[in-house]
């Protein structure tokens, strides 16, 4: 039973600008390749400012990692693929490119709790 908060907010009050990626579940994706998280990335979040994403699942639980200009960064121990570019995929897909650079890297997400919490403030 979903009991969690149908949006979620990201705040920058760390003072440099940020890149926010996330991970939400998602049931489309468990019928897909059997996992329910869904990846999305990157918001881009100047000083002061917010931004709210939907939680359609309202599951309790929601992943972030964010990389700020000066190279400080966000991170836990929930591995996900992200891209460089915009992107949104199931985490359980894999991308494999036969030339070039691969376009996904893990990274590891933070989790907080949506019942507890509405969001995220990244302070300094």
């Amino acid at each position: 039973m979903a009991h969690g908060r149908s949006d979620v907010s990201f705040t920058n009050s760390y003072g440099k600008k940020l890149f926010v990626a996330y991970m939400r579940r998602d049931f489309s994706c468990q019928s897909e390749c059997g996992e329910p998280w869904d990846v999305l990335g990157w918001i881009n979040l100047d000083p002061g400012e917010t931004e709210t994403r939907a939680s359609p699942t309202r599951n309790q639980w929601f992943y972030y990692y964010a990389e700020a200009v000066d190279s400080a960064f966000w991170a836990g121990p929930y591995v996900a693929n992200v891209s460089n570019n915009k992107f949104q995929k199931c985490s359980c897909l894999g991308v494999s490119v036969s030339h070039g650079p691969q376009p996904y890297y893990d990274v590891g997400m933070r989790v907080f709790d949506t019942v507890k919490f509405s969001g995220v403030n990244f302070t300094p």
